[in-house]
C-alpha cells in the first residue's frame, strides 16, 4: 500500500486519506489514485480515477 508514517496518501495530489477510504476507493492494493481533493465522487464511484488496467 502507498503510505507514509502518517497513513495513506492520494497518488494524484498527495492529500492524506484514511485507511477506510483507501480500502473503499483505492485499487485492489488499496492504493488511492484520486481523492475528494482532486477528483469527483462520481469518478471515484465508477472507478474513473483509476488507471485503465487497474479498474475493477
Amino acid at each position: 500500500m502507498e503510505s507514509s508514517t502518517a497513513g495513506p496518501r492520494c497518488r494524484n495530489c498527495g492529500t492524506h486519506v484514511t485507511q477506510q477510504f483507501a480500502r473503499v476507493f483505492g485499487d485492489n492494493g488499496d492504493v488511492v489514485h484520486g481523492c475528494p481533493a482532486c477528483t469527483t465522487y462520481r469518478e471515484m464511484q465508477s472507478g474513473g480515477h483509476l488507471p485503465g488496467e487497474r479498474r475493477r
